[in-house]
């Protein structure tokens, strides 16, 4: 599911906007986006609500959000981060616009 969505998101040169609101993706779906997100020049908003990513999900996101400057908009609500995710999190988007 995850992984095979990520991988379209390498190549993606269309998508602005992906919703992938409660999918129960895990950490390691959210580890795959986040390695994709590195590289995608293109989507903006990224709803990623409810979907467990926990800290390790949230690691890998938030090393992507540190490299893509494209990515303005993203939802990590209810995803049982603990202090270390959300500090990856914070981390990655402090001093941004958008």
């Amino acid at each position: 599911g995850a992984k095979a969505l990520a991988s379209a998101l390498e190549g993606n040169a269309a998508l602005k906007t992906l919703n992938l609101f409660r999918n129960n993706i895990g950490p390691e779906g959210a580890t795959a986006i986040g390695e994709a997100l590195r590289g995608n020049g293109v989507l903006h908003t990224l709803y990623i609500g409810t979907n467990k990513v926990g800290d390790e999900g949230a690691k890998a996101i938030g090393g992507a959000l540190a490299v893509n400057e494209v990515l303005k908009n993203i939802n990590l609500r209810d995803n049982s981060l603990g202090d270390e995710g959300k500090g990856v999190i914070r981390d990655a988007v402090s001093g941004r616009e958008g």
